[in-house]
């Protein structure tokens, strides 16, 4: 047939009548055609095959179908490890030293494999956690299981096959049913799957706790009524607890220790975890102008214990940060912080970030932005002033410090001799500068700048201005006074010389009587000098 394969072969030896003779035949003559022939028989898990004593000596090949199907070859008369009840079609060849194949002559070219009975079957032990049989039978193709899982042939011995059960057969009886072939007889054999020898804890599934108080859930095998599981767990610090007594945000390295009617197996489980409570954190504020006070709730849905975490604290913080580390009246649930000596109209943004043993843990509350009250703008540092006119007053500041709200304005007020005279606005933040006009000349007043935010005033700048002269009102009396002074002086230079001239006279007529009088008459002009006297 032409799916037959040649596996295996075999040697029989017989009476050699070749050298039975003295004497050599010079002559060749080709040898006999091969005789070969052979009987059958059944054994257990196969069968025997006897070559007849007719047969020529040599190599011998057996060939063992099932169906068409090559199942089986060996080097033995012996062919076990076949499948019971079943029919084979057996053939022997004889092959010669040139390879050629001459098939033997029998009257038994298909057989039947005798029935398998329950005492052919015995339990193996090659693969741990798993039910093995063994038997000279070929029976892969001849058992069944309860729970429909296929049997695989054993990594150590062709004579055994195992069936792992499944993660649920545990705590129950495995059933495994064997058929011999084409016969009606079967039998089962019967397994307890027993905790200890079963029981793979690596397939225990096992859910770390996601709340407090803390339980780890487990999945057992759904019969085992009486399996339980104790948890011991260490954490980073080398501290043991139970599972009662279990922390949140900390890392746990647990061992679950599996009993049975609560006694102790040689079995155990292993689990890692940590507990991340889900804190949510609500905010409230109250502002003032320089302080806020942050309100805030802590609610948890995995974790209602909160008030029993006396390890669970708070810290609240803002940006830009306040001068000094708030106060707080804090609790597991809440609480209060405070930051004082705030900037006024500036805006914060504030958070509440829980702890666990001094450690940062779960997510701060979202960002909550406040914004303290308008508060007094800051003073101004320093006012300039000018006349441009002899009655205008200018008057002009830089400010680079803070309006504390939300307008940005400057005002002045003008005062003389303390009565308020004048206001002016100037808006914009870069704008300081007024003009007074029309003022009185000559004259000293006061000027009051300040700043103002639509809420509040800055303390005031104080500076003290004067105005000039008239120019044009002296400018006036000084040409009223030069042309009164020209024309006092045409007058007086019309009375004076007139008078001049007479003086003139006069003083000539005296001198030339006093030249008369000293040369004619002496005691005369002495006695007009004691006059004069």
């Amino acid at each position: 047939m032409p799916d037959q394969q040649t596996f295996c072969c075999c040697c029989y030896t017989g009476q050699s009548t070749a050298d039975s003779g003295s004497t050599t035949n010079t002559n060749k003559q080709a040898p006999p055609p091969p005789q070969c022939s052979y009987n059958v028989t059944t054994i257990v898990s196969g069968f025997r095959i006897d070559m007849m004593t007719s047969s020529t000596p040599g190599n011998y090949i057996i060939i063992i179908t099932d169906k068409g199907r090559n199942e089986f070859s060996g080097t033995s008369y012996e062919i076990k490890q076949l499948k019971p009840c079943t029919e084979y079609e057996l053939s022997v060849a004889y092959r010669d030293n040139a390879g050629n194949e001459t098939l033997c002559n029998s009257t038994q070219s298909k057989m039947n494999t005798t029935e398998m009975n329950e005492t052919d079957i015995k339990e193996g032990s090659c693969m741990h956690g798993y039910v093995c049989y063994q038997s000279d039978w070929d029976i892969s193709s001849s058992l069944s299981t309860s729970n429909n899982i296929p049997a695989q042939p054993c990594k150590s011995s062709n004579t055994e096959l195992c069936i792992k059960p499944d993660y649920n057969d545990t705590c129950t009886d495995l059933t495994t049913t064997f058929t011999s072939g084409d016969c009606a007889n079967t039998f089962s054999l019967t397994k307890s799957i027993t905790v200890a020898d079963f029981l793979d804890p690596n397939k225990i599934i096992q859910k770390p706790p996601t709340g407090l108080p803390a339980k780890i859930e487990r999945e057992l095998p759904e019969r085992c009524t009486n399996l339980t599981v104790v948890y011991t767990c260490q954490d980073e610090l080398g501290d043991i607890k139970n599972e009662s007594e279990l922390e949140p945000f900390t890392h746990y390295n647990c061992t679950g220790h599996i009993k049975n009617n609560n006694v102790p197996i040689n079995r155990t489980t292993d689990i890692e975890f940590m507990i991340d409570c889900d804190l949510t954190i609500t905010t409230e504020s109250n502002a003032t102008m320089t302080s806020i006070d942050l309100t805030w709730t802590t609610t948890s849905q995995d974790c209602p214990v909160l008030p029993g975490l006396p390890k669970l604290s708070y810290d609240c913080s803002c940006v830009p940060p306040s001068k000094h580390t708030p106060s707080a009246d804090k609790s597991q649930t809440g609480g209060m912080c405070r930051f004082t000596e705030l900037d006024p109209f500036t805006m914060y943004k504030c958070k509440v970030q829980p702890k666990y043993n001094y450690e940062e843990v779960a997510s701060p509350s979202p960002v909550t932005e406040f914004q303290t009250e308008p508060g007094k703008p800051e003073d101004i540092p320093h006012v300039e002033w000018s006349n441009p006119e002899h009655n205008v007053v200018r008057v002009s500041c830089t400010y680079g410090k803070r309006f504390n709200g939300p307008q940005k304005e400057y005002i002045a007020h003008l005062y003389y001799n303390g009565v308020h005279q004048e206001k002016k606005t100037s808006p914009g933040l870069h704008n300081c500068k007024f003009e007074f006009k029309d003022l009185s000349y000559l004259t000293e007043y006061e000027v009051k700048v300040f700043a103002f935010n639509g809420h509040h005033y800055s303390n005031p700048k104080i500076i003290t201005v004067t105005t000039s002269y008239n120019s044009k009102a002296l400018i006036g009396c000084l040409v009223v006074f030069i042309i009164v002074f020209v024309a006092l002086v045409v007058v007086v230079y019309k009375i004076y010389i007139p008078w001049r001239k007479k003086s003139r006279n006069d003083v000539n007529d005296d001198m030339m009587l006093e030249q008369t009088a000293i040369y004619v008459n002496v005691p005369q002009h002495q006695h007009r000098r004691e006059d004069k006297r």
